[in-house]
């Protein structure tokens, strides 16, 4: 019989373990906030922010759930429940891939605040990117990657103090906002506030479904702590996001063009405050790109210390010091919309699974996969 009593202590763990993975550096420096939200004013922005709060606690209430009752060996076969054997076999590569691309977008990051908040030249905040990075998976430093991992707390809370303290020292900017942006040239990725905000809650789930997955199979008891983990979970990332929106649109003329706004407000406040935020930006960088380079590399050989692991590790971090010379904002512009189109595939199979179809959880077995062989 299943335990149906309510657990805080679950709920917030569910809920923070899901707003850990997605409190990266693209969300603190301001950037993507920018370019899914600030660009289309007030009222488009918060249209777009109530969107991408539904599409949060729906799909983390959904996977989180699916994967306690699942119970997956290997997380990444839920793509296959969702999307069948061999559309779920594509997305299971796509996401790697994918996620090599999310760590050539860290490096371009790293030098871009390097340049922009030190001012010296962003090869130099790639490079160092880079090493450390590499170094850390495969010398297998995660304690290292664990102890810094503990800045996403604290990254969240500076940033929403940032936000806070920017609409409260400059209120009239926002209500200077939505003439600003007449004026002055702000890249978004979706001229229509609407899809903006949808594709800002598709680009997150694509590598995001693994991850919720294991979490409702180590965490979640009954589905009652899964839909409020996800509310949670869900809720607080886009107040967060909300906040941090309306601190640039105060700051709008200010930061319109600048790769990593946040970093400018931050300094504006006090230039203390700046020294602070640009060292937990890099370390934020740091714990996002090692997952990422790991991942992809996790994906060619699952023994870290195998030869063809080193080489993937190596020729990943060679290459994405091409793909790191475009500007972050490209980088962002480019990668992340194609992330949130491979975000409504997933949607698509979510919706026909379990609401068209009605698929039945003992109906699926993970072990049927690609290249198996039929009895």
């Amino acid at each position: 019989m299943e335990e149906k009593k309510i657990s805080i202590s679950q709920v917030i763990a569910i809920g923070g373990a899901f707003m850990g993975f997605v409190i990266g550096s693209s969300f603190a420096s301001g950037q993507e906030c920018m370019q899914y939200f600030t660009g289309h004013g007030v009222l488009g922005s918060i249209g777009a922010g109530i969107i991408a709060l539904l599409l949060y606690v729906w799909f983390v209430t959904v996977i989180v759930e699916d994967g306690r009752k699942l119970k997956l060996h290997n997380s990444g076969k839920m793509f296959n429940f969702y999307l069948g054997k061999y559309l779920g076999f594509v997305m299971e590569w796509f996401t790697p891939i994918m996620l090599f691309f999310v760590y050539s977008t860290m490096i371009s990051g790293a030098g871009s605040t390097f340049e922009e908040y030190y001012g010296v030249n962003g090869n130099i905040g790639r490079a160092f990117m880079i090493i450390v990075s590499l170094l850390t998976v495969l010398l297998g430093l995660n304690k290292l990657v664990k102890i810094v991992g503990y800045i996403a707390p604290v990254l969240l809370a500076v940033t929403i103090l940032i936000g806070i303290i920017s609409i409260v020292s400059n209120p009239a900017g926002i209500a200077e906002a939505d003439a600003t942006l007449k004026q002055v040239e702000v890249r978004n990725n979706f001229n229509n506030w609407a899809v903006s905000g949808f594709m800002y809650g598709a680009y997150t789930v694509t590598g995001v479904v693994p991850y919720l997955a294991d979490i409702g199979k180590s965490t979640a008891t009954n589905r009652k702590n899964a839909l409020l983990g996800g509310i949670f979970g869900g809720g607080a990332f886009l107040i967060a996001v909300m906040i941090l929106n309306f601190g640039l649109l105060a700051n709008l003329s200010d930061v319109y063009n600048l790769e990593i706004p946040s970093l400018f407000v931050a300094a504006s406040i006090h230039p203390i405050f700046g020294q602070i935020f640009s060292v937990l930006l890099i370390g934020a960088i740091y714990t996002t790109a090692v997952p990422m380079l790991y991942t992809v590399c996790n994906k060619i050989s699952s023994d870290s210390k195998s030869t063809p692991y080193r080489v993937a590790a190596i020729v990943t971090a060679i290459v994405s010091i091409f793909g790191g010379q475009l500007s972050f904002s490209t980088m962002i512009s480019i990668i992340y919309p194609i992330s949130g189109y491979a975000g409504v595939v997933i949607f698509a199979g979510m919706i026909y699974t379990k609401y068209i179809k009605k698929k039945k959880y003992e109906e699926f077995d993970e072990n049927d996969v690609v290249g198996k062989a039929q009895n």
